[in-house]
């Protein structure tokens, strides 16, 4: 990974410690994925002048379901993007240590995919002189073996209007690929000014990064990740916070000393934008014109059809992006 910027102590002094403590509540959480008897949360809080809060997001898996010790950081970020519509993932494979997020969007699916707003500016990055990728000539010092040339644009161009139904941009120019990576994350921008109330994009490598907090469900035991998201395991009823933050600029909130992250966490927001909008009544003969997608519990349990659920309340996505909390009496 690569190192950061350290802020000194009087910065450090300068800033109040002002951070914002929460407990995640499992109840609470509106939106998982995967199924199992264990659990993790995701929680992401962007750097913008959007609303400040951070968003909640679930997975569960079984033991035995992935290799090793279990899912790592980044299949969990991946189920999630790939089972709720409202989350969009720019991740690059940077090389042994697997790969880095990039960069991370949040948007009001009803109104259309974040990714149709995103744009990579080509002058920008190969004129870019933090950037030791060079894009026509290899760098072999780095460890480069080829160039795209001026293919660079269509081949990350394709990859966004890949991401408009996988949500996942893949950045193209890796080190799989090139042998070294480019990591010019800065120039994958919104071509346009975001809606922040319903769209959040935050993206970058010098002037800001998407920092990776781990640990249990109070905010207050979280600490800045030694290893990025391929490498690090999940535990049960663990929490992966990812948070954006300047490298530049004023000092805000509680300040990392050794890495320079800010600590300061947000208000929580579990419902985003496909809250239940009223509790319904149902019985377990059910039908509608709607066609439903994804069931779940209040204690994150999936369920395959809605004849098979007991008595409770329960979490029913629709294949039209609407969301419904339904009563089984």
């Amino acid at each position: 990974m690569k190192a950061r910027h350290i802020v000194s102590l009087s910065a450090i002094a300068c800033a109040g410690l002002m951070a914002r403590a929460w407990v995640i509540d499992w109840d609470k959480i509106e939106h998982w994925a995967g199924s199992g008897t264990n659990r993790a949360a995701l929680v992401v809080q962007f750097a913008d002048d959007g609303p400040k809060e951070a968003y909640v997001w679930g997975f569960r898996w079984n033991d035995g379901d992935f290799e090793g010790e279990g899912p790592s950081g980044e299949q969990l970020f991946r189920g999630i993007v790939a089972e709720c519509p409202d989350l969009l993932l720019f991740t690059q494979f940077t090389g042994t240590m697997g790969s880095t997020v990039d960069g991370i969007g949040y948007f009001n699916p009803s109104k259309g995919s974040l990714a149709n707003k995103i744009g990579y500016d080509f002058d920008g990055a190969k004129n870019d002189g933090r950037v030791s990728f060079d894009y026509f000539s290899p760098n072999e010092f780095m460890g480069q073996t080829s160039a795209p040339g001026n293919f660079t644009p269509t081949f990350c161009r394709r990859a966004i209007n890949e991401a408009v139904d996988t949500r996942i941009i893949e950045h193209p120019i890796n080190a799989k690929v090139y042998g070294y990576p480019a990591y010019d994350y800065d120039w994958w921008q919104p071509k346009e000014t975001l809606d922040l109330e319903n769209e959040r994009w935050n993206a970058g490598w010098y002037y800001g990064y998407w920092s990776y907090w781990v640990g249990g469900i109070d905010s207050e035991e979280l600490s800045y990740s030694g290893l990025g998201y391929s490498s690090r395991k999940l535990r049960n009823n663990g929490v992966d916070g990812w948070k954006y933050t300047f490298l530049d600029g004023p000092v805000t909130g509680g300040i990392d000393g050794s890495t320079g992250a800010s600590e300061q966490w947000h208000k929580l927001n579990y419902a985003h934008f496909n809250s239940p909008s009223s509790i319904q009544e149902i019985s377990s003969d059910i039908s509608g014109n709607e066609t439903v997608v994804a069931i779940y519990g209040t204690d994150g349990r999936r369920y395959s059809s809605l004849s098979e659920l007991p008595r409770g309340i329960y979490i029913v996505r629709f294949s039209n992006n609407r969301t419904a909390k339904i009563v089984k009496k």
